[in-house]
């Protein structure tokens, strides 16, 4: 994806900027804490914590164990100097994965990857919208932005998705969408202009008209 946010509570700056670096250089969102003073108001839209375990102030371990008393429960990559078993075994029990300083950026983020495929599987992004096609939602922006579709408006979105860069005929979405109806209507026309308003697909580039046939779901940009 992206669209993910990520929370980063590190108090080495050149680290923290590093990391910064890397993770918004592969798309996600980041916000970056040096201490876990503003956690609770920082951490609600947020879909993965990576932390330090020495900070100022309460450490790694308690910030976490903090966040879960208070009832969230997205998943904890520590990233810390602290490499005895001791450490990585506590730290292992309070999130999904630890990792060790210094770190290859690209150990880390396949890491980042599989934590969020495990905890929320995965998206495609299209232009200014994500789909996940296994729960059959559509996101604007990040995961916390769902797009709320009637049934009718889900079921056509996804026809079309599934069929992407094809043109379904209006015969083949009709039969699709109301098998038992003979009477084609305008009622497609309705369905589309609504789903293009709540994508913003003002140009019609991720759902095209193809005039004389019926629609195509675009991947890539038409013209």
């Amino acid at each position: 994806m992206n669209g993910f946010t990520i929370l980063l509570i590190e108090d080495d700056q050149p680290i923290g900027s590093m990391l910064q670096e890397i993770l918004e250089g592969e798309g996600y969102h980041v916000l970056w804490l040096t201490d876990g003073q503003r956690v609770l108001e920082e951490i609600k839209y947020c879909d993965l914590l990576i932390i330090d375990i020495m900070l100022p102030g309460e450490n790694g371990y308690e910030i976490s164990e903090k966040l879960k008393e208070n009832g969230y429960s997205l998943p904890i990559l520590f990233l810390t100097a602290r490499s005895d078993i001791e450490s990585k075994l506590k730290g292992l029990s309070l999130g999904e994965d630890y990792l060790v300083k210094p770190f290859d950026p690209r150990e880390l983020l396949a890491r980042i990857h599989l934590i969020l495929k495990n905890k929320y599987g995965l998206f495609t992004q299209i232009r200014n919208i994500f789909v996940d096609g296994v729960h059959y939602k559509v996101f604007k922006r990040n995961i916390h932005s769902e797009i709320k579709l009637t049934a009718t408006e889900r079921k056509l979105f996804f026809y079309l998705y599934e069929n992407q860069n094809r043109t379904l005929t209006r015969e083949q979405i009709y039969d699709y969408l109301w098998p038992l109806e003979y009477s084609k209507n305008s009622v497609l026309n309705v369905h589309i202009k609504s789903i293009r308003e709540k994508i913003s697909d003002e140009d019609n580039n991720i759902i095209q008209t193809v005039h004389g046939e019926g629609y195509r779901f675009n991947t890539h940009n038409h013209v």
